[in-house]
């Protein structure tokens, strides 16, 4: 893709190198976070079971940790407490689940994750997200 600007407004890069990490078994919601996220130069990779997730990131660290509330319980708990116990190092983690489910929201707040959205708002803001260079 070339360098530039849509009709829309986003702007069209090349690969940044950087890399968004999905954690979770949802494949409805990986097209659709990359198809938001390549534009802006993102790779997305998907993480479905811990062991995937580190492999993700021990190669190259994410710019990005997106963790789906509805998978794996145990997977995505998993991978929370592994990116605690290491230095993160400036990367940022948003999670977002089903709106109904206040406890399981609250549950990814209390693990460190910078952002817990519902999943509608997941949807409204990840391109607001992507074009700002990711949330602060």
């Amino acid at each position: 893709m070339l360098a530039g600007t849509s009709e829309g407004g986003n702007r069209l890069t090349e690969s940044n190198g950087e890399t968004i990490v999905l954690v979770g078994q949802n494949l409805f919601f990986l097209g659709r976070i990359e198809t938001q996220a390549e534009p802006f130069g993102y790779e997305v990779q998907w993480a479905k079971t811990r062991s995937a997730f580190k492999e993700h990131s021990s190669k190259r660290q994410p710019a990005l940790i997106l963790v789906d509330l509805e998978g794996d319980e145990s997977i995505w708990t998993g991978v929370l407490e592994d990116v605690g116990h290491r230095e993160a190092g400036g990367v940022k983690i948003v999670a977002f689940g089903p709106h109904e489910d206040v406890d399981l929201l609250d549950r990814a707040r209390n693990l460190g994750c910078d952002l817990v959205l519902n999943k509608g708002e997941f949807n409204r803001d990840l391109p607001k997200m992507l074009e700002s260079g990711l949330p602060d």
